[in-house]
Order: structure tokens, then sequence, then C-alpha cells
């Protein structure tokens, strides 16, 4: 037996494989995304980011798998330009760079107003807010220093002034306290928006472009 007949029975017996390969590799893909999608709970405005994180993360999955799977095609039929596998290959590596695509938009996109994490932002800096008020409300202020007199937490012999300064310094440690808080939470969500950049848009627009260059390579 020649080496070109060896070779040509050593494909014959490799292409099969990689197209099955291939495909369960897709089908997997397939799986794991129906049992994301179908366990979040959609009814949190900011589901949609994270799914669309998981989404591109799983998204190399089927683009390897569609590959191997046209890898072999075109090692079985190395002189037709299209065959039914191909155009199967076309079509999912096409909705896949279509998802890609909504990934990019989405993980571009401002969160939504009625968020969680936005929602505990503004209500952070809304209580920032009406604490300086109460701050600067002499009146409040008297009161609160009467409270604490009244509470036992002064000298039984303190001065309006040792009241009045009293309360200053509660007021003003809890607005520190406040503001420290608010100020890790927007590092926090700054840097989930720089991971969300580089790790999901980054991420999404190159498989975006990997899937097109595939669907066009399938089927020319």
């Amino acid at each position: 037996m020649s080496s070109s007949e060896i070779g040509s029975a050593s494909v014959g017996r490799l292409s099969p494989l990689l197209r099955w390969l291939g495909l369960t590799m897709v089908v997997v893909l397939g799986l794991q995304l129906a049992a994301l999608l179908t366990g979040l709970d959609w009814s949190d405005p900011s589901i949609k980011v994270q799914a669309m994180g998981a989404v591109v993360t799983l998204a190399p999955l089927g683009f390897l798998g569609l590959l191997v799977a046209l890898i072999g095609s075109r090692l079985d039929h190395p002189r037709r330009t299209q065959t039914p596998l191909r155009w199967v290959i076309c079509l999912i590596s096409t909705l896949l760079a279509l998802g890609m695509i909504a990934a990019v938009y989405l993980s571009l996109a401002k969160p939504a107003e009625d968020s969680p994490k936005l929602q505990n932002l503004t209500q952070g800096r809304q209580a920032i807010a009406e604490a300086q008020r109460f701050r600067e409300d002499q009146d409040q202020v008297k009161a609160l220093g009467e409270q604490l007199a009244q509470a036992g937490q002064l000298a039984t012999d303190a001065t309006d002034e040792d009241k009045q300064r009293a309360a200053e310094q509660m007021v003003d440690s809890q607005i520190t306290q406040m503001q420290e808080q608010l100020e890790k939470a927007e590092q926090q969500q700054s840097r989930e928006s720089r991971q969300r950049l580089v790790g999901v848009t980054g991420s999404a627009v190159v498989l975006a472009i990997a899937f097109v260059l595939l669907a066009l390579t399938a089927v020319l």
C-alpha cells in the first residue's frame, strides 16, 4: 500500500471523528446555555448583563466545536464548497455572532435606574444629604444633645455647649462613616465596570469577529 493511500485512509477515519467531536462540543454548549438561561431570575434588572457575561464565557467552547466540525467536513469533502453541515455551521456561527453583538450592546449600556446597586448608591447619597441638612439645623442638633444627656451618655453637669458639641461630633462621625461607605461602593462599581469592559466587551468583540469569519469560511 502506497503512502498516499495510507494518508487517505487515515484522513477518512479522522474526519468523521472530528465532525462528531465538534458537534458534541456544540451540543454541550447548547445544554449549558439552556441550563443557565432557564435558571436565572429575569425579574432582576441587572440579570441581563450577568447572563451576557456568562454567554461570552461559554462562547469559545462553541467556536472551538464549530471549527473542529468544519475541519472534519473539509477533510471529508475537500472539493465541495457547500454541504448541509457547513450551512449548519454557518447558521450557528451567525447566531452566536449576533449574540456577541448583543453582549457588547448590553455591556456598554448604562445600568437601569431600578437596579439594586444603583438604588443603593442613590439612597446613600440621599442619606448623606439628609444628615448634612440635620447638621446645619442648630435646633435639631440642640435637641439631639438633650437626648444624649437624658440617655446618660453625657456628664450630669454637662453645659448646653457640651451637649451641642457632643451632638455635632456624633453627627459628623455618622456623616464621615456614610461617606466612606459610599466611596467604597462607588469604587466597587467602577472596578466592576472596568472588568466588564475588558472581560465582556473586549471578548465579545473578538468573538463576534471570529464567528463572522467562521461563518464565511464555512460556505466560501
